[in-house]
């Protein structure tokens, strides 16, 4: 996760950077560095696979090693009519709703015609 706040909360000392885990104990987690820090709960924010096996199946879209190519992130380049935009797969560095706007936008421009594709 990234926040506004989360450089602030590093430099002041509210948050506190560790290396990775070595191993838990009933009560503490034990670091790479030899810390221990006593702990009250454990969140595994590990991730999520991109997977869309409803396009897959026609070959509209497909990841390939959490990776699908789309011209600028949205449009599969492959279809003949642009009549698909995946909106918000990306990993922004801010908040993803006036991003997955843009998206939106340039995508209906897309749709309507008013934006062609540059030769592949």
């Amino acid at each position: 996760m990234v926040s506004d706040e989360l450089p602030t909360r590093i430099i002041s000392g509210t948050i506190l950077m560790k290396p990775n885990v070595k191993c838990f104990s009933e009560t503490s987690a034990v670091f790479a560095d030899g810390t221990v820090e006593e702990v009250d709960w454990v969140v595994f924010a590990t991730g999520y696979t991109v997977e869309y096996p409803f396009l897959k199946e026609e070959g509209i879209v497909d990841v390939k090693a959490s990776h699908v190519s789309l011209y600028k992130l949205m449009i599969p380049p492959q279809l003949e009519h642009s009549t698909i935009a995946v909106i918000g797969l990306i990993d922004p560095l801010m908040a993803i709703m006036p991003i997955a706007e843009i998206q939106c936008r340039w995508a209906v421009r897309v749709f309507k015609g008013l934006r062609t594709f540059p030769s592949e």
